[in-house]
């Protein structure tokens, strides 16, 4: 009799039944009863140590690639070997005014400095957070004895950082000892670490060495460290050798490593920053005078999983250089990390007015930054792509475009199935919209599918029997008042062509403007065929036959000639129209998505059931 034993069920009650199978199709115990036997208790040692088996096998083979690894240590070192270095925990940074008033010196100094390391302190949430400078600043007398701190290019806003300065300090062994330098720090933020290698333990002066991320070119000479993630959470810090990566401190040098121990996000939002200590000028202590810019901002826990599994490979194909629009916005994340939200590039063949031989790249900043962080970091960015671009292309910068998701949501709603109001039910449904959106819109690449949100709302209730949604896109223009504005308006989506001319496929918010009898009217936009026109809102009738048209197939919506005297609402107006499909939004290149709730409905219609 052949015999065999299924070896694709590795749960313990499977393999124990398959076991027994096996043994059955044996002469010996064909009829031999299992249960409540000795060999049953044999039988249940072998079935647990298969199970254990097959489950440390399952388990080692997935944490051997990174598309299917689980554990932190696996992922981060499966992307160290694809040469890429997750980010560290962060911390937050904000800008700030600083002055000192010597206004009482008889005698003051032409200049004064203030000392890198100067620290200050603010409170989010009743928790203090120290904050301090990372370089030093200078001040001039303006004449009256107030002296403004100013940066190296001249400007008052200047960057304090979150942390708690920190120094480890290592002793390079001899060249054929393999030591390994540790950070025993979790807390630890990279991008803020200073690398200098001494001679010796007396030795004053001293050697800078880059970090690898921050470096284009590399000879045997260059001085480069590279500090990346160990399994256990803390950082190991490591040189080139043998003319590999450059040269390596030697023997009996001593390397400090000087950096800041951050509370990641736990300090953003900290304003109203006061000074810790007093300075010092000609020995006598003045106070400072700090003022909040914009509060602190930036803060981050350590890279998540998911983020290193997905920003890996792209780090890889780009080898460190610029070719492909992927290149860019991989090298762009990875070399601005703290100072950008997220990053999409496109070529310029792609875009809606074609420009060949450029790379175009939408940034999403975070909300406190300001105009000057913006304009360094594109600056940084253009000076990284002189260096790494391999073709000569030119990079030019998109501003985000948010395209608001409207919609009118109609649900069948059973009363005798819930013991909550109707007015609960739809709060519910409200919070899944809500859910649904924080999820899957507010950046790029991020598509609404109608059919996903209809289904978290069925599923909010029992007595919710059915649903169905209208959906509208809407763009919004703020327009110089009392002037002619021409505003092109491209949607991510085509239009839905209108059946016939009193088929309503777009519609505005309302403004008011000056008819030809110069008499200021509320209106609001709407379309006649492929014509926009301006209706009174208080006559429903038409007062301006056109003010701009629209192509249905590209998206586009083109509004000329059009001089609003007010805007009711505030200082946008907001312009939707119906998508050719209703079912699925796609953003596209620098396009991302949100929720405009003040004009999404919910309705429900009570089915008169019994049951």
């Amino acid at each position: 009799m052949a015999t065999s034993i299924e070896s694709t069920a590795l749960d313990f009650t499977n393999i124990k039944a398959n076991l027994k199978t096996y043994l059955k199709q044996q002469s010996e115990f064909s009829d031999y009863d299992f249960e409540a036997s000795g060999l049953s208790n044999i039988l249940d040692v072998l079935a647990y140590n298969t199970h254990i088996n097959g489950l440390i096998a399952n388990m080692s083979l997935n944490e051997s690639f990174l598309g299917t690894a689980q554990l932190r240590p696996s992922v981060a070192s499966l992307a160290t070997g694809l040469g890429y270095i997750p980010f560290s925990r962060t911390g937050s940074k904000a800008i700030v005014n600083i002055s000192v008033d010597l206004s009482t010196t008889t005698e003051r100094p032409s200049a004064i400095s203030l000392p890198k390391g100067t620290k200050f302190t603010a409170s989010v949430d009743d928790v203090t957070f120290t904050f301090q400078t990372q370089v030093a600043f200078t001040a001039i007398d303006n004449g009256a004895g107030i002296f403004q701190f100013l940066t190296a290019a001249g400007e008052t806003n200047l960057e304090i950082f979150e942390g708690t300065q920190k120094q480890k300090t290592f002793r390079i062994g001899e060249s054929s000892n393999t030591d390994v330098y540790i950070i025993p720090d979790l807390n630890m933020d990279t991008s803020t670490a200073e690398v200098q290698v001494f001679p010796n333990a007396t030795s004053v002066s001293f050697t800078a060495y880059s970090s690898i991320l921050n470096v284009t070119s590399i000879t045997e000479n260059s001085t480069v460290y590279i500090l990346k993630e160990v399994p256990n959470g803390f950082y190991q810090l490591s040189f080139g050798s043998n003319d590999i990566l450059g040269t390596q401190p030697e023997a009996g040098n001593v390397v400090t490593v000087d950096y800041l121990a951050s509370n990641g996000p736990e300090s953003n939002r900290a304003t109203g920053f006061t000074a810790l200590n007093q300075l010092t000028v000609d020995g006598t202590a003045y106070p400072l005078f700090v003022t909040t810019v914009t509060r602190a901002h930036g803060g981050k826990e350590k890279e998540e999983i998911e983020s290193i599994r997905k920003a890996a490979p792209f780090q890889y194909a780009t080898q460190n250089r610029m070719v492909t629009p992927e290149d860019y916005s991989a090298i762009i994340k990875r070399n601005f990390p703290t100072l950008i939200t997220n990053v999409k590039s496109w070529g310029g063949e792609d875009n809606p007015d074609p420009k060949f031989g450029t790379v175009f790249s939408a940034i999403i900043f975070p909300d406190e930054a300001t105009e000057t962080q913006k304009t360094t970091v594109k600056q940084g960015i253009t000076n990284l792509v002189e260096d790494l671009a391999i073709i000569s292309f030119n990079v030019e910068f998109a501003d985000p475009i948010n395209t608001y998701i409207e919609n009118d949501i109609f649900y069948q709603i059973n009363p005798n199935l819930t013991p909550l109001s109707i007015q609960a039910v739809t709060q519910q449904i409200e919070a899944a919209k809500v859910t649904y959106y924080t999820a899957n819109t507010g950046d790029f690449d991020k598509s609404f599918r109608r059919s996903n949100l209809l289904t978290d709302i069925d599923a909010v209730s029992p007595a919710v029997l059915s649903s169905r949604m209208d959906v509208r896109m809407q763009q919004r223009i703020t327009p110089t008042l009392n002037a002619v504005n021409n505003v092109t308006l491209t949607f991510p989506a085509a239009i839905h062509v209108p059946l016939n001319n009193t088929e309503q496929i777009i519609t505005s918010t309302t403004f008011k403007v000056k008819n030809v009898g110069g008499i200021e009217k509320t209106v609001k936009m709407k379309n006649v065929g492929t014509t926009i026109a301006l209706k009174d809102t208080a006559s429903d009738t038409i007062i301006v036959d056109s003010i701009g048209s629209i192509e249905y197939e590209t998206g586009k919506v083109k509004i000329v000639s059009f001089k609003p005297t007010e805007i009711p609402a505030g200082t946008e107006i907001k312009v939707s129209v119906t998508p050719a499909n209703e079912s699925v939004v796609a953003p596209v290149r620098n396009n991302i998505l949100q929720y405009d709730k003040s004009l999404s409905n919910v309705t429900p219609v009570t089915v008169a059931a019994k049951y």
